[in-house]
């Protein structure tokens, strides 16, 4: 298994290509044609097969559609970011100036599914709400990776909460939970992937998210 970052510019939210047997793409950010150009430099687009989002805004699922047509791949999302999609407003579709830019998934997740990667592996699918109700991060325990969406980032920052269906009080309860995995790396929403103490790292960010309870 190999993980490609994808992303056209720092104010994009990160695509994560993982390369196996069943290949699926980690969210797919705003620009279609740079992730679909990026991706056929790696692979034949069309082997994707499921593409998964962390959540349901729209800077991580706007060039979905655009991507499922030429990946023919299925789209998967938590089930209770669901309602988030009706909504511009709630899915941050406006702030990006995306109207009526909502999609339906294919399958809807929860907590403990397993994404088959075809190798005899799978990426765990665990339950992270906070920076919305339905944020999940995906867990590799073969390979120790970590797909954190914008629950948690490097250098002891966190997901803001403070937008529709955010809760400070869950999103510490989630960086709880992924402070108890054995992760070596971390693939974030945002920002650089990070192999240096990633449990250290997540703790840190569990202990600031703390301060403002």
């Amino acid at each position: 298994m190999k993980v490609y970052q994808i992303n056209s510019s720092p104010y994009e939210a990160n695509a994560f290509l993982v390369v196996t047997e069943k290949p699926v793409l980690v969210d797919v950010g705003m620009n279609a044609s740079y992730i679909l150009d990026r991706i056929t430099e790696i692979m034949e687009p069309d082997r994707v097969e499921t593409i998964i989002l962390t959540h349901g805004h729209y800077d991580h699922w706007g060039a979905v559609e655009e991507v499922r047509q030429r990946t023919g791949a299925s789209v998967a999302l938590h089930e209770d970011d669901l309602y988030l999609l009706d909504d511009d407003v709630s899915n941050v579709a406006a702030m990006f100036g995306a109207h009526g830019a909502g999609f339906t998934p294919d399958r809807l997740l929860c907590a403990g599914e397993l994404i088959d990667l075809g190798d005899g592996s799978s990426l765990e699918v665990i339950h992270t709400p906070g920076h919305t109700p339905g944020s999940i991060s995906l867990y590799h325990a073969g390979s120790k990776i970590l797909f954190t969406g914008d629950t948690v980032f490097p250098s002891g920052s966190f997901g803001r909460t403070d937008l529709t269906g955010g809760s400070q009080e869950q999103l510490v309860e989630s960086l709880k939970l992924l402070s108890g995995l054995d992760v070596e790396v971390m693939y974030p929403g945002h920002g650089d992937v990070t192999d240096n103490d990633v449990a250290g790292q997540i703790s840190m960010s569990m202990r600031l998210a703390q301060t403002y309870l």
